[in-house]
């Protein structure tokens, strides 16, 4: 996300710009979506003076609002639009246009920021099409029945805490995502994501990566292709026709194959150079795809080296 110089538009940050200082407010940091946030705001005093802006800022504002108000909007330092909120309304504003506001009346607002990055990774993870932005003027409110909802339960969760209470706000924020970028988002289309497999590069790279290391976990292959780990499985599949996990055991069976048969290590210590976390979990995955345990494998197959292990 494009960092601002002057904050951001969310919790006490945005409430200072409207001259309340410590909003109701709750965000939500994921490693993969970065940072999302609710904040209500409410006063019966309207600030006299426009908000100052927030800079340039790579996200959106998505709001609710509770009750009609009048306010002035300024775009890029243009001229100002003058326009009526309609109470019960979802609105969007692109931030990136560093909005600011001059509001003429009493107001209440259910406010979700929502990062550009963010947006795209919550497509990306949840095998949706490619978020590219939103369209909808930020002075026309849409009719959302689900926004209202959500907003009405972000209130009640802020007005009514528990011990859960934060999760349960994460979980109207991952709703929130859901339902702004199946109803207002623009994407490419989702042809193209869904038949869309590794490039060349990424494919090798996590196979390398999978025999060096047969122990090597889903996330650390995603991370090695700049890729999530939902979008990193599904695109090895697209390109493989297998899923990683299943390339992976495929690789640690071959490997095992060999070690049973070239050396006369111990299968306890076969299983721990194949990956597997002990005997026991490797025969079980031995016996279900090669059809006989290690120990019968070895017997069966390597001559010379003789009976050293049991099953």
């Amino acid at each position: 996300m494009t960092q601002t110089t002057r904050g951001r538009a969310y919790g006490s940050q945005l409430g200072e710009r409207l001259g309340l200082p410590e909003p109701l407010s709750h965000v939500y940091r994921t490693l993969n979506r970065g940072t999302l946030a609710i904040t209500e705001l409410q006063s019966r005093a309207p600030p006299r003076d426009p908000t100052p802006s927030f800079g340039y800022d790579d996200a959106y504002q998505v709001i609710i609002n509770l009750k009609h108000m009048r306010l002035d909007l300024w775009l890029n330092d243009r001229s100002p639009l003058s326009e009526t909120m309609h109470a019960g309304k979802t609105y969007l504003t692109d931030l990136r246009r560093e909005p600011r506001v001059l509001i003429q009346d009493p107001f209440h607002t259910v406010n979700f920021y929502m990062p550009i990055t963010a947006l795209k990774a919550y497509a990306e993870q949840n095998d949706m099409p490619i978020f590219t932005e939103f369209l909808q003027s930020p002075t026309v409110g849409q009719d959302d029945p689900v926004m209202r909802q959500l907003a009405g339960a972000a209130a009640a969760a802020f007005a009514h805490r528990h011990q859960a209470s934060g999760l349960l706000l994460d979980t109207i924020l991952d709703a929130v995502c859901a339902n702004v970028l199946g109803r207002y988002g623009t994407s490419k289309s989702a042809a193209s994501v869904r038949f869309h497999g590794l490039a060349t590069w990424q494919e090798r790279c996590a196979k390398e990566l999978m025999d060096e290391r047969l122990d090597v976990s889903m996330t650390e292959l995603a991370e090695e292709c700049g890729l999530s780990v939902a979008h990193f499985g599904r695109a090895f599949k697209r390109s493989t026709g297998i899923a990683p996990h299943q390339w992976q055991l495929g690789r640690r069976m071959k490997r095992a194959q060999a070690l049973l048969t070239g050396s006369s290590l111990p299968i306890a210590e076969i299983a721990l150079k194949c990956g597997f976390s002990s005997q026991s979990h490797f025969a079980t995955a031995f016996k279900e795809n090669i059809g006989v345990s290690p120990g019968h494998w070895r017997r069966s197959t390597a001559t010379g080296i003789g009976d050293l292990d049991t099953d």
